[in-house]
């Protein structure tokens, strides 16, 4: 609750001075600040599940409210989360070898496997669906360690020393046949369960790596043994110091949309240039990043050619990067739920009403 209240008034300032262009946050905007918070409180719990590499899970999250069991879960959105895609994590060490198992459904999803390096999770490699050798039965066995892949090995990931994450994206273009894979994380080999690795000893910059890198250190680090529960207020205090990464992520992902790349001053609303490269956990997406101002009877026309692209979509997320309620609304568009132009192209249409179309 304390980091929650460290957060509410971070992104307040961060909002005023990085939508100064059009007088900052408005009332309804700053109204869902709240929910915004709470959804990146729900993120850092579940970063917090996925901190000990030793005994790994692979974790959902970057999700929007369901239900689960039977319990209400709120949602875990963040940084332009998108509408489309299916997020799964796992943690993993380079001290340690793994493997994931899983299943293809017949209707491939766009999926990929991102090996992620660092807090700010950088990608360092990635494995994408069409790159995987499947069986008779669709399944698929992946390894993953430090080592480099076995000539003819394609469904290998080598993880580097400050490796941290595999994040594993199933990108849906059409929601009513496209399933998500079937997925499980298995550790097959590395030091054994330790405080040290329970409370995300090998994850922290700097340490972590220098420890994988040691046999040594390895060692010394696993000798005291891990805790057989972790108190309710420890647990509470981890989740409050991931979510001081809150302040840093928000405030470089709102400047994607609000700032110059080239000049680092600040970008106009309803200005889209081409895609570029420009978030350092999606190596291998090009985005075109902006917002908009727009009087009840102005509209934003998005027109886009995807030339060789199998996939692109055009998301709507507040000021605070977190897409509205989708299931209920039309907040974004994909390639195949949108109709193309005769010469192939897209035309999309953003406004704050309903359009009035001639013809």
């Amino acid at each position: 609750l304390a980091m929650r209240a460290v957060l509410d008034i971070a992104w307040r300032v961060i909002g005023h001075i990085v939508y100064s262009l059009v007088g900052g946050p408005d009332k309804a905007i700053l109204a869902a600040l709240g929910n915004a918070v709470d959804e990146w409180a729900m993120a850092s719990v579940f970063q917090s599940m996925i901190l000990d590499s030793n005994d790994p899970a692979i974790v959902m999250q970057v999700a929007p409210p369901h239900q689960w069991y039977g319990q209400s879960v709120i949602g875990s959105r963040i940084l332009y989360d998108n509408p489309d895609t299916i997020y799964r994590f796992a943690g993993v060490n380079y001290a340690s070898q793994y493997v994931i198992t899983g299943r293809m459904p017949e209707d491939d999803p766009k999926a990929s496997f991102s090996v992620l390096a660092g807090l700010t999770g950088t990608t360092v490699a990635v494995l994408d669906a069409e790159q995987l050798e499947l069986g008779p039965d669709r399944t698929f066995v992946i390894t993953v360690s430090g080592d480099p892949a076995v000539p003819g090995d394609k469904n290998h990931l080598q993880i580097t020393p400050d490796t941290t994450l595999i994040a594993i994206r199933d990108t849906l273009s059409d929601w009513n046949t496209e399933e998500p894979m079937g997925l499980a994380i298995h550790r097959t080999a590395g030091p054994p369960r330790s405080l040290f690795g329970q409370f995300g000893g090998f994850a922290i910059p700097g340490i972590g790596p220098l420890v994988v890198q040691s046999q040594f250190l390895t060692t010394l680090v696993s000798l005291i043994p891990p805790l057989p529960a972790v108190p309710p207020i420890l647990q509470g205090s981890i989740a409050a110091l991931l979510m001081l990464r809150g302040i840093s992520e928000e405030s470089k992902y709102i400047n994607v949309a609000t700032t110059d790349s080239v000049t680092g001053k600040p970008k106009a609303p309803n200005v889209f240039t081409d895609p570029t490269s420009n978030a350092s956990f999606l190596a291998t997406q090009l985005q075109s990043a902006g917002y908009f101002q727009l009087a009840d009877d102005q509209a934003l026309v998005l027109t886009i050619i995807p030339n060789q692209a199998g996939y692109f979509v055009a998301p709507v997320t507040n000021d605070w990067t977190i897409t509205g309620n989708y299931w209920d609304q039309q907040t974004s568009l994909n390639n195949a739920q949108a109709r193309s132009n005769p010469d192939g192209s897209y035309t999309l249409v953003v406004s704050p009403t309903e359009p009035t179309l001639a013809g």
